[in-house]
């Protein structure tokens, strides 16, 4: 049996982008995924939370999944 974990991440305003207006980022994304690889999760991919108004993503989840030890 595999465990998964989700890990919720908000943007955050960087700047101006023309047309639609603010940019924005999501901060240490790649830090928290290389993290996570390092204690032994599979990153899976990402699920989008909330998202404004122009489609833009607001929050999202970081999915990583690992067997679980106990069952073996």
């Amino acid at each position: 049996m595999k465990k998964v974990k989700f890990i919720k991440i908000k943007s955050e305003i960087c700047g101006w982008g023309g047309f639609k207006g603010s940019k924005y980022v999501f901060p240490n994304i790649s830090e928290t995924i290389e993290k996570m690889i390092k204690k032994g999760w599979e990153y899976c991919g990402y699920v989008p939370n909330e998202t404004r108004a122009t489609g833009d993503i607001e929050t999202l989840s970081l999915i990583f999944q690992k067997e679980d030890q106990e069952e073996k």
